[in-house]
């Protein structure tokens, strides 16, 4: 449940690593007066390949 009052913000940040690698943070703060005490805050990170080695799109088919 979410209270009327609830905000959805939603921040993205791309940064470089160590050696060269690059990151895409995705930093999420949700903030419902009715239902949390205090602000609650999640961070995700993306490192981007070098090459598409990890991707393999296949078409979709309908049944």
């Amino acid at each position: 449940p979410y209270g009327g009052d609830a905000v959805l913000t939603e921040h993205y940040a791309r940064v470089s690593g160590q050696q060269d690698d690059e990151y895409l943070l995705v930093t999420r703060i949700l903030e419902d007066p009715q239902y949390l005490n205090a602000p609650y805050v999640r961070t995700v990170q993306f490192r981007k390949q070098d090459d598409a080695s990890g991707w393999n799109p296949t078409p979709c088919s309908a049944r």
